[in-house]
């Protein structure tokens, strides 16, 4: 059972524990609920740094959501809960909306998309030093070169191979070349040189 600490921010008290009940009853998901006040959003979010964040946009607006996802430190999605429409470029700012009309399993089943968005994105993310690596492969060089640039051990460097390929499921210096263009960790005119004739 995957755990998620969720934070609701919402000047009504009904919305904030309406939602902290229906998300205490989700199933498959153990949920940490924690109410903030709106006036310390900022603060009480770099303490508790949570993985979802649901607001309310009458309190908190849009122009504060971009805010809030600009200065993060760590991955955090945005839900907006409303009870009448939305215009159209305030919900495009959100990860996703709910309503306040929503069943349990609607909610459920937003929370399960954007956890697996979430776990998506995590195993497909290349670390810096991964990023290195994928480069050295790219330019030729053989592990022990990338180990002496990157100023690793050659064991560190297989290791960083074994998470890329494991990642992103390419097992061949080819594909690593593509991704690496297409990723624009290189440039075509870097590698043109060792390309065959």
């Amino acid at each position: 059972m995957k755990h998620v600490d969720i934070a609701i921010a919402s000047s009504s008290v009904i919305v904030t524990t309406g939602l902290a009940a229906i998300l205490a009853k989700l199933r498959n998901i153990h949920v940490t609920v924690k109410e903030i006040d709106p006036e310390r959003i900022d603060e009480q979010l770099n303490k508790l740094k949570p993985l979802i964040l649901i607001v309310d946009p009458l309190t908190i607006d849009a122009q504060k959501v971009k805010e809030l996802k600009s200065t993060s430190p760590s991955r955090m999605f945005i839900i907006a809960v409303y009870n009448t429409a939305l215009p159209v470029g305030t919900v495009r700012v959100y990860d996703k909306t709910i309503s306040i009309y929503d069943s349990i399993d609607t909610i459920t089943a937003t929370l399960s998309q954007l956890l697996e968005e979430e776990s998506d994105e995590g195993q497909k993310v290349l670390s810096q030093r991964e990023k290195d690596v994928v480069t050295g492969i790219v330019k030729g060089l053989s592990n022990k070169e990338i180990a002496t640039e990157m100023n690793v051990s050659v064991n560190t460097v297989m290791t960083h191979r074994s998470n890329i390929a494991s990642k992103l499921q390419i097992h061949s210096p080819a594909g690593i070349t593509i991704y690496a263009i297409v990723s624009k960790l290189v440039k075509l005119d870097e590698i043109k040189s060792q390309l065959p004739i």
